[in-house]
């Protein structure tokens, strides 16, 4: 399975710049569980800040990687296309995809 991370400019400065994609965890501004956000969802998804439920700058890039390992379903009907870690993730290489610009 392919996961996504979307973020804005600076946090995409942030994550490329080190050979191992680091994820950090951080408190999300809503009641989900403190962690580290993924999706299954494509760039190509209509309406993909809505349902992701981010502002839309935070689509402007894009990290993709293979496999969920470690990563738990958010809890509802959401919990089909978005993962998480409670703590910092790492990619290695070996799984990194793709990374940067959506043009979204």
């Amino acid at each position: 399975m392919d996961v996504n991370h979307f973020t804005d400019i600076a946090g995409f400065n942030a994550i490329s710049s080190q050979p191992v994609w680091t994820f950090k965890a951080g408190t999300p501004p809503t009641d989900h569980p403190f962690g580290a956000y993924f999706t299954t969802l494509a760039p190509e998804t209509p309406n993909l800040a809505v349902k992701l439920r981010i502002p839309r700058s935070k689509l402007a890039t894009i990290f993709q990687f293979s496999g969920e390992t470690g990563l738990e379903p958010l809890v509802g009907g959401r919990g089909e296309f978005i993962f998480f870690s409670r703590k910092d993730y790492l990619v290695d290489e070996a799984r990194q995809e793709r990374s940067g610009r959506t043009g979204l």
